[in-house]
């Protein structure tokens, strides 16, 4: 499968990419500095290029069979990475017919916010509001187009080594609030090619 994957240099994206090399997809990484990917193989291509331009976005869109987005915000304050970038993204796949779509979002986007406590409720509302409000108006955006989109809402993200016990959950019932980044990425690469959490926003943890 030909991939596109946007965020391939944050966090979790830098473990994305070998996963998905190592599964046998043909990945196409969109970045804004290439120096930044080390990963070096025949079945990588890496493009320059911003998520704010749209016919960049595009240009890495044609072709594909699937795009993985694990793009992060890069700060609390406004901003309006998140819709811009999903308001290209929506617009390029929906022009080239690339219809699956596995999207980073975090939980307390969409409906999952219903499941978290007093505490994340707090964080979600006062000290990330902005990055929520950003990621909320991406998504609904995604929400309304016609992609066969998954949209992971994962907890905390953790930098220790995978667990390998992942559960999703629709409401985040039974979900605990940390998941392992290597956990989420190896989860997102298992949706490109399951249908059981299409056009869905599953907790996972």
């Amino acid at each position: 499968m030909k991939v596109l994957l946007i965020g391939a240099t944050g966090a979790t994206g830098q473990i994305i990419l070998p996963l998905l090399l190592s599964a046998g997809h043909t990945v196409t990484a969109l970045v804004r500095r290439p120096e930044a990917v080390t990963v070096e193989d025949e079945h990588l291509v890496v493009m320059p290029g911003g998520v704010r331009d749209p016919e960049q976005v595009d240009q890495a869109v044609k072709g594909q069979d699937a795009v993985m987005c694990a793009f992060g915000p890069r700060g609390l304050g406004k901003d309006d990475i998140q819709e811009v970038l999903m308001r290209n993204l929506v617009q390029a796949m929906t022009k080239h017919g690339v219809k699956r779509l596995v999207n980073l979002s975090a939980r307390g986007s969409s409906d999952s916010h219903k499941s978290m406590g007093l505490m994340g409720a707090f964080f979600i509302k006062v000290l990330l509001r902005n990055v929520f409000a950003d990621k909320k108006r991406g998504e609904q955006l995604l929400f309304a187009s016609d992609l066969d989109f998954v949209n992971a809402c994962p907890g905390r993200l953790l930098n220790k080594p995978a667990t390998g016990n992942i559960k999703a959950s629709a409401d985040g019932t039974g979900i605990t609030s940390g998941i392992t980044r290597a956990d989420v990425a190896r989860w997102m690469v298992e949706q490109l090619t399951s249908d059981t959490w299409v056009r869905q926003s599953p907790v996972i943890g």
